[in-house]
């Protein structure tokens, strides 16, 4: 009875706290002052509504400075887990200079593409993609061509300075080649077990750039997300804005939450890839207590049921996950997930998921029933 009670007033904590959150961010909506009739105005404010964005003390956001390395790598973050939140603990990477500001997020984004990438492929395998993606930053940061070096360097390290340079054009287009790395991997139809072979062939670029300005193919193999606007030459080695890379922020946050949608409409494959992936989210946010994004994936009435499971279902338990049509309704969704707790304790957790506008996934936890197994 005690327990419920608890639950209970967690709940409407929960429900208050969203509330005042929203109209606390709609009220602290930034509205910066070098932005007025600028070309990039309504991508980066629509940004700057999420959190994406931000600005300095003065209401700033200097659209035509260059971004830095480090800063376009954390607002890339920022739009995955605007759509699908974090799947997945940070872990330290040791070269990543620990000095660096925004490191943390850094490494966020990193767990995410590694996670994200292994519920696509269906297995945990060699190719990493934000390890790959940081070591070839390096290689642009020493000067050289951001290609396949004859020997690569086991020690390299990205310090806080190289994180602050700013970046070019080619450089967004190799992380976000990286961040695309499960869409790219999807269409061209590989084996899991081929993927480290299959990327490397762009390292060494084998692959033919589209761009008649560069040799290099990450652009090239990110063109049909139409995230560049130019038609024909990238200009590789000029410096990315603030402002460009806003917009390409904006499309990429667009084609995130279309796929979140569409997948979770699509049957098969598709759907079962979504369903793995929001299930992790809201794992992630009920296990550690995210109070900030418990209410995107549950309903208070699903947070009450959550707290009287015998144990919290933890993602990384999680051994097998089947989604279901409701046999009454086919707008319902189960997610049935059966969870493995050391050598002989299992536990099987039934989410229902509901369709949910406010949901950048479209739906969210409505009921929870669980059974020992």
């Amino acid at each position: 009875m005690k327990k419920r009670i608890v639950m209970g007033f967690l709940t409407a904590m929960l429900v208050l706290q969203s509330f005042l959150a929203g109209n606390a961010s709609a009220a602290a909506a930034v509205t910066f002052q070098d932005l007025n009739g600028h070309w990039a105005e309504q991508s980066v404010n629509e940004l700057a509504k999420l959190g994406i964005v931000k600005g300095n003390a003065r209401q700033l956001f200097y659209p035509n400075s260059p971004i830095s390395r480090g800063e376009a790598l954390a607002m890339l973050n920022r739009v995955f887990e605007s759509v699908f939140g974090p799947i997945a603990k940070p872990q330290r990477k040791l070269n990543i200079d620990y000095r660096y500001q925004q490191r943390w997020e850094i490494e966020q984004l990193l767990t995410n593409m590694d996670t994200l990438l292994e519920i696509e492929t269906g297995i945990k395998g060699d190719y990493d993609p934000g390890d790959r993606m940081l070591y070839y930053l390096y290689i642009s940061d020493s000067g050289q061509l951001i290609k396949k070096p004859e020997k690569e360097n086991p020690d390299w390290w990205l310090s806080s300075a190289a994180f602050q340079r700013p970046m070019t054009r080619e450089e967004a287009s190799l992380i976000l080649f990286h961040m695309l790395t499960p869409q790219i991997y999807r269409t061209a139809n590989i084996r899991p077990q081929d993927a480290a072979s299959f990327f490397t062939s762009y390292y060494e670029w084998k692959q033919e750039s589209y761009y008649r300005d560069t040799y290099s193919p990450y652009a090239t193999a990110i063109r049909e997300f139409n995230l560049f606007a130019s038609p024909t030459t990238l200009q590789p080695d000029n410096l990315m804005t603030r402002a460009e890379y806003a917009v390409v922020m904006k499309r990429l946050l667009d084609y995130y939450k279309n796929q979140a949608l569409l997948q979770f409409r699509s049957k098969g494959k598709p759907q079962q890839k979504m369903a793995a992936v929001f299930l992790k989210a809201a794992s992630l946010a009920y296990e550690t207590k995210n109070q900030a994004k418990l209410l995107q994936y549950f309903t208070p009435a699903a947070l009450t049921s959550m707290g009287k499971l015998p144990r919290v279902p933890t993602s990384t338990a999680l051994a097998n996950l089947t989604v279901l049509t409701d046999e009454t309704d086919n707008k319902l969704l189960w997610l049935v997930g059966d969870y493995k707790y050391g050598l002989n304790g299992s536990l099987r957790v039934e989410y229902r998921l509901d369709p949910d506008p406010t949901s950048t996934y479209g739906r969210k936890i409505a009921a929870v029933l669980y059974s020992q197994k």
